[in-house]
């Protein structure tokens, strides 16, 4: 991700000249509203960026962030923080591509130098720097950075930043749908194209993470959507967010949602210990949601594995009856590991319980009962299986649990309660709590909201706060992380695959 995408946080220029540089192919696009994002930061000071304590606390405890890096660099950086900036994503020469406008391009050229270590030199009769896969290039008073999709030669890499600069193409302008969805009034506007998603989010690594864990998150990204939109409002008690998703009533998507999806319910957060970092659900009628191509196949690969082929996962999914939800937090202890609670509303809890107590038993891990909880151990976690209120859950826990639930938290008990589908996470800084929760009524209309636990904590500064945790990589999943934490979930419950076998 690099210093290239962290400019669009903060970087702002003339919004109609730049747009004209922005491909009509692109898969998504990106505007922010700079100036007023800067605002309602508490950032601007007589027309001067300056970094609130609160925040100058968090770069200079993690100076090796990137985004923490950007918020020390930013007056030095010779950006013009008066109007809008770009982001946008390709298939072509450049991944993903940030514009900018610059009051002070000498300024930039220095700062860059300084930080991304290298030089500005003439290529293909632009001033550029080509630095691990990201060409940076100045070109009169606009700031072109470029995460190239495979590593090439910096000719290559200038020749396909000289045809978005030269606005000869025909512009995301032309589009009427997208420039409607960039000009609204929210700091920050999103378009992604539909088949775009995937290759979008796979530049994540926070969604490549989190994709390995919840893999019911394909249900969106693996679908026929048109397109999603996404508008974000920031203010100092808050962050809301207004998510569109465009599909035909008839698309594979609508029709697997509409098939699928149950009745919505917060009572299974009586079962998610309030220490995950995320949480997500899905609310699925079971004997529904069993006959899918998707879900046969995937039962199919368990069914072959050894040990699992002997339980009726169809059986014990056709039970589920409205939620069905998976918390997770790193764990504290052990690098790489994770704490892990799955929690679902059942129409037969009793029955699913009691069988998978007979499997344990004929693998020979009878379970401990106590206080009427099934309880295993294994590789230092602690596996807990039980019934509250008529939720089903088994927990995967490397402590003895002392702290309280989910439900007992508002932002996510709120949500959840009114979503088919929905996902929290939080955040910890010092004394303040940052909530970001998200959820769908329906499968076309989405909001989210970010909140702190305290009044008088300025909600935006606290959202940038919490970008300066996110982790990056290099945009080409070099470094994935090989831990799985459904696999070690699966291993643990019911015992490891021998290497005979």
């Amino acid at each position: 991700m690099s210093l290239a995408t962290l400019i669009v946080l903060m970087a702002g220029c003339a919004g109609s000249n730049l747009e004209k540089m922005i491909p009509a192919d692109a898969i998504g696009v990106v505007s922010i509203d700079v100036p007023g994002l800067l605002k309602k930061a508490g950032m601007l000071d007589d027309g001067k960026i300056v970094l609130p304590q609160a925040l100058k606390q968090v770069t200079d405890e993690n100076e090796t962030s990137p985004l923490c890096i950007l918020f020390n660099d930013l007056p030095q950086l010779g950006l013009d923080h008066d109007s809008k900036a770009y982001v946008f994503f390709t298939t072509k020469t450049f991944g993903r591509v940030v514009l900018a406008a610059l009051s002070d391009p000498e300024k930039t050229r220095k700062t860059l130098e300084l930080r991304v270590g290298g030089e500005f030199a003439k290529t293909e009769g632009l001033n550029c720097m080509y630095v691990k896969d990201n060409l940076y290039v100045i070109d009169g008073e606009v700031l072109l950075v470029g995460t190239v999709n495979k590593p090439m030669e910096v000719a290559r890499a200038a020749t396909g930043a000289k045809a978005i600069l030269a606005k000869v193409a025909a512009n995301i302008n032309d589009n009427k749908d997208v420039k409607s969805v960039l000009h609204k009034d929210s700091e920050i506007n999103v378009w992604i194209k539909g088949d775009g998603l995937k290759t979008i989010l796979g530049k994540s690594e926070v969604y490549r993470e989190l994709s390995q864990k919840m893999p019911l998150i394909g249900i969106f990204t693996e679908s026929d959507i048109d397109a999603v939109t996404c508008n974000i409002d920031f203010d100092s008690e808050g962050v809301e967010m207004n998510t569109h998703i465009l599909a035909a009533e008839g698309s594979e998507y609508a029709r697997l949602l509409n098939t699928t999806l149950g009745q919505p319910g917060e009572d299974v957060l009586k079962a998610i210990p309030n220490s995950m970092d995320y949480i997500f659900t899905i609310c699925v009628k079971g004997d529904s949601f069993v006959r899918l191509e998707q879900v046969q196949q995937l039962l199919k690969v368990f069914g072959r594995l050894p040990y699992i082929g002997s339980i009726d996962l169809a059986a014990i999914l056709a039970t589920v009856d409205g939620p069905f939800t998976v918390g997770l937090a790193r764990d504290p202890h052990l690098e790489g590991e994770w704490n892990m609670v799955l929690a679902t509303r059942s129409s037969n809890p009793e029955g699913v319980l009691s069988q998978i107590s007979d499997f344990a038993n004929s693998m020979g891990q009878a379970p401990e009962l106590y206080e009427g909880e099934y309880i295993y151990q294994y590789d230092n976690k602690m596996i807990r299986i039980g019934i509250i209120d008529g939720v089903l859950y088994l927990k995967m826990l490397d402590y003895e649990q002392t702290e309280g639930y989910a439900f007992d938290m508002k932002p996510v008990r709120d949500a959840f309660g009114e979503s088919v589908f929905g996902f929290f996470a939080q955040t910890r800084n010092d004394s303040i709590n940052g909530y970001f929760d998200f959820g769908l009524k329906d499968p076309f209309e989405g909001k989210g909201h970010f909140s702190t636990n305290q009044k008088k904590a300025n909600a935006t500064l606290e959202f940038l706060r919490s970008l300066c945790s996110i982790r990056v990589s290099d945009g080409f999943g070099n470094e994935e992380d090989n831990d799985d934490a459904f696999s070690a979930f699966i291993s643990s419950t019911f015992g490891k695959q021998s290497s005979d076998q």
